[in-house]
Order: C-alpha cells, then structure tokens, then sequence
C-alpha cells in the first residue's frame, strides 16, 4: 500500500514538473521572439574589439572586389567593413562575396550604417545594406537587450527554452512510464480509475477502467477510495463492457474524478 502511494505521489508530481518547466520553455521563447520582434531586428551589435563575417551578393556590374565601393562606417576607421573574397553562391551558383566587419578596441559607440555599391551608380541593392550597433562594452549590450532573459542573466533565451523543454519532455517520460506502474498496480488488484461521472435518476454513475472487466458480475459492491483522502463510499455494479465499469453510488457521495475503485472482497 505504501509503495502504491508512493508511485501515486511520483506520479503527479512528474506531471505538475512537467507542465511547469514547458510553461517555463514557452515563456522563454516568447521572451526569445519578443526580442526579435521589438528588438533590433537585422541590426549586427558589436563591442570593442569584436569581428563579425557578412556575406552578400555581387554589386552590379562587377567582377572584383577591387571595384567595390564602401560607404559609411566611423570617420576615424575604428569600424571597418572589409570585402576579402568572392565565391560561388551555393544554390544557384551566382557570385557571392565575405568578408567582415571588424571594431578596433576603442571605438566610437553608437549606430552605423554600411553600403556596398558598384562605382557605376546603378540602384543600391538592399541586401547590401548592414546596420551595425556598437557599445561599449558587454555589459552595456546586455542591459539594452530587449529579452528580459538577456538582460537579467546575459543567457540566451532560446538556449534556456530548449533546455526547459528537453526537460519538460523527460519529466512527461517519466509521467507516461510512472502512469503505466500505477495502472498495472491498480489491475492486479482488480482496481481503475474513475474517468467519468454523470447523474442519472437521482443517482451518481461512475464510469471505471477496468481490465478485468469479464470477472465482474451485476450487483457487485465496489469501495471508492483516494490515496490523501481515505475511503468514500461503496457503490453497486450496473454493467460492464470494453474494460469499463459502470458504478452507481448515492448522490451525495464524495467521489471525484481520478478516484480508486476496487471491488469489496466477500
């Protein structure tokens, strides 16, 4: 009987953590897409010292990175976008170039924005564009993160989502496999759950897995109990059919659903 209740007692309890730490994963990539959904959104933040690799498609009427032009950027070269190859674009094989952004140690903070362009004027292609954000310092980036994550801890709250929800779903696992010990405990002892209640006729009706169904005769005394709340009641046998029961008991009887019944051993 002990061991029963301690499977009971493990059982909810698996089920309660699990819905908490999915809750939790939910919350945390909302706080996740939230940031890129009101945070800067296309925008590359740096910090002293920091590279960052771009790539892009080749400016018009080019075939160099000689020929590219550069726009924007501070004025005294403490943040620098720089081309340094072309290569073959990997779905349809048009020319591609990388390259990176690099900040010098002491940089100017603030917003900047990049243009890559031909030297023939032709329309300034959007891909080209790179805004870039630099503060001056780690701390100084995290407190202007718009994830509350972020800002509290400095993690990333797509790491912390998937981490609760791999969690969540080991804790359901345990749930499943828990659930299952509890419901072969019940049928060795010719015992289900309570899934369904009705009142009919003045009466209360109880519906109950069962998986010894067969053995079960009409007229049957059956005794409901709980593992915290004790006995409550007995109940008479209706009929029984696809492994449920059907019991009916008095209407004020303080059975509830998820409730234990057993058959009364003559």
């Amino acid at each position: 009987m002990i061991r029963a209740q301690r499977i009971w007692r493990l059982q909810r309890t698996s089920g309660s953590v699990a819905m908490v730490l999915l809750g939790l994963a939910l919350l945390l990539l909302f706080d996740g897409l939230r940031g890129g959904i009101f945070g800067g959104s296309g925008q590359v933040q740096l910090i002293p010292g920091e590279r960052y690799a771009v790539s892009g498609p080749m400016p018009p009427k080019t075939d160099r990175i000689e020929d590219f032009v550069v726009e924007g950027g501070a004025f005294d070269g403490s943040l620098r976008l720089m081309p340094e190859a072309i290569f073959s674009g990997y779905l349809f094989g048009g020319g591609m170039w990388r390259g990176h952004i690099e900040v010098s140690p002491v940089p100017r903070p603030g917003t900047y924005v990049f243009k890559v362009r031909d030297r023939f004027g032709e329309k300034q292609n959007p891909a080209l564009i790179f805004t870039v954000r630099v503060f001056a310092s780690a701390k100084a980036r995290q407190a202007d993160s718009p994830s509350l994550v972020t800002r509290q801890t400095g993690a990333d709250p797509f790491i912390m989502a998937a981490l609760f929800g791999l969690a969540g779903i080991a804790a359901v696992g345990c749930n499943y496999l828990l659930g299952r010990k509890w419901h072969d405990m019940l049928a060795e002892h010719g015992c289900g759950e309570v899934f369904r209640l009705k009142k009919i006729d003045g009466y209360l009706e109880a519906e109950v897995e069962m998986r010894l169904c067969a053995s079960v005769q009409e007229g049957a005394s059956f005794r409901f109990a709980h593992p915290l709340r004790g006995d409550l009641g007995q109940g008479t046998a209706l009929s029984c059919e696809r492994n449920e029961i059907r019991i009916r008991i008095p209407a004020d009887s303080a059975v509830r659903l998820g409730d234990i019944a057993c058959p009364v051993q003559e």
